[in-house]
């Protein structure tokens, strides 16, 4: 099989819905493919939605027993077929070329493995024009914005959730982090970058393929502050479990570096002053409040991984 694309999903019918119409408007003459759902718990008209498009689309429906991304992805891990899979994410609309580019992208690179498509964010009109705009840096965060070069080629930066296409031949016994991904509550953010640095660890290259497009799709509720807040925390969170160049800190207090400690609480007094001066909803406050909630969930996430390791080593 030439294909094999893969999402999870969970109550979310009528978008889930929309974006299936794209998946009937793909160029897929001459491929063979298929499309692997995982059901990840929904209560609504998920499953009614999927066997309506079962009739013209190669599905199959999977389920995942308790609620998170990553646990929802590897029930498929050993299901598919497709010499090239592509990851995505129920809230993604592709163009029409976009299996067909990723395929030719790989046939141009042979040697590599990793491809990432160009993610361009779909906002609601009221959007305020500053948080669309590609200068506003936590876009590639909060709402996977995805351009990191003009051509064509190996980038520094690996690609993002919304689409990433990997040879299945390179990820072989590999599974998704299930500690990490959306899930209840709290999470921390990272599932695809870790499984990503893994197989980037064994020498393999990111090519980002721009001719490869697909819309994200945000939300009202995930264009204001709150949301926005909650999204760097839950960065922060997943920061700690990824690898960084930085030398390890001497000075630790309460499981984090005292340097960390001293950034969160410089951080946050900025923000509390720009939220008593100006109002919270400002482009600058919630950059501020960004940095701040970022660092702060490093500090907890630190400090919870510390009383794990303690209680562990106790047993």
């Amino acid at each position: 099989m030439d294909v094999s694309i893969l999402f999870a999903t969970r109550n979310r019918a009528a978008q889930l819905e929309r974006t299936l119409e794209c998946y009937r408007a793909l160029d897929t003459q001459g491929l063979d493919w298929e499309l692997l759902i995982v059901d990840n718990g929904s209560t609504d008209a998920t499953a009614e939605v999927i066997e309506q498009a079962r009739r013209d689309l190669p599905i199959t429906y999977l389920h995942a027993d308790g609620v998170g991304q990553n646990r929802a992805r590897n029930v498929a891990m050993d299901r598919l077929s497709g010499e090239l899979v592509i990851f995505t994410d129920d809230d993604v609309l592709p163009e029409p070329d976009c299996m067909r580019a990723y395929i030719e992208a790989a046939q141009r690179w042979p040697d590599d493995v990793i491809f990432g498509a160009r993610i361009e964010p779909s906002f609601p009109a009221d959007t305020p024009a500053w948080m669309t705009s590609p200068d506003f840096e936590f876009a590639t965060t909060a709402f996977a914005r995805y351009q990191p070069a003009d051509q064509e080629g190996p980038v520094g930066r690996h690609p993002y959730g919304p689409s990433f296409a990997v040879r299945r031949a390179a990820f072989q016994g590999m599974r998704f982090n299930e500690q990490l991904g959306p899930q209840t509550g709290s999470y921390a953010m990272g599932g695809e970058g870790d499984f990503l640095r893994r197989l980037a660890a064994r020498g393999h290259r990111y090519i980002y393929v721009p001719q490869a497009r697909v819309a994200h799709v945000v939300r009202t509720d995930q264009t204001n502050a709150d949301w926005l807040l909650s999204r760097a925390y839950k960065k922060g969170r997943g920061q700690v479990y990824l690898p960084s160049a930085k030398k390890t800190p001497k000075l630790y207090w309460r499981g984090a570096p005292l340097k960390l400690w001293l950034a969160t609480l410089r951080s946050g007094l900025r923000y509390e002053l720009c939220r008593r001066l100006q109002s919270a909803q400002k482009r600058a406050c919630i950059e501020r409040g960004i940095t701040y909630q970022f660092r702060l969930g490093q500090v907890h996430e630190l400090r919870a991984r510390q009383i794990r390791l303690t209680h562990d080593n106790h047993d």
